[in-house]
């Protein structure tokens, strides 16, 4: 009887390895992309304005930083100009005392506070009219009185008279405007961002 032939070990397959390999670096692409698009649109950049131009620039205000957050989870400024106090979203333009800066919005209503240039955008989280730093009156639920959050505030109870919602309706219920109509009332920027001096346009 002869003896056993020592078959050689089959090489390791390493197609699962290599696949994997390549899924973590895929979403490692993705993830960044998001960040990436996410910072464009949180400092409008030249980039996000070409998807989103600028339709609207205040007048120049004199800025002062006058409050910076800037710890885990919570990054956040607050500038004060002579028409109220601008939260910002992050600290990283944040404008020298004394310095002059403008506000920019688009067609989607993104609120920025910029360089009088038009750069170093920050975007504006909430604004509050005619508020003088630290002297912030809150109501019984910790909310600051004559304060506005694009979006994140609840429907206000009554209506600018002089802004009422004008939305031409189409045959079968559909509106000209593409999506739903925006919020009416305060609670809209289209109805307080006047507030920050921009022109509104007329409606």
């Amino acid at each position: 009887m002869s003896a056993a032939v020592d078959r050689p070990t089959p090489p390791l397959d390493r197609r699962p390895f290599f696949w994997a390999l390549g899924l973590v670096g895929v979403a490692i692409a993705v993830m960044a992309g998001f960040h990436f698009i996410g910072n464009e649109r949180l400092h409008n950049t030249p980039l996000w304005q070409h998807f989103r131009p600028v339709t609207l620039v205040s007048p120049p205000q004199t800025a002062k930083t006058v409050d910076v957050q800037d710890a885990d989870r919570v990054t956040y400024a607050v500038v004060q100009t002579e028409k109220g106090l601008y939260f910002l979203t992050g600290t990283r333009h944040l404008p020298a005392d004394g310095a002059q800066v403008v506000v920019q919005t688009n067609d989607a209503w993104e609120l920025f506070l910029c360089a009088a240039d038009g750069t170093r955008c920050m975007t504006i989280h909430s604004f509050c009219a005619g508020a003088v730093w630290p002297e912030l009156k809150r109501d019984d639920k910790g909310k600051v009185e004559g304060c506005h959050a694009s979006r994140l505030a609840a429907p206000a109870q009554t209506e600018r008279p002089d802004r009422p919602p004008q939305i031409a309706a189409l045959p079968g219920g559909r509106s000209k405007r593409k999506g739903p109509p925006p919020a009416v009332g305060i609670t809209h920027p289209a109805e307080w961002a006047g507030l920050m001096g921009l022109p509104l346009p007329p409606r």
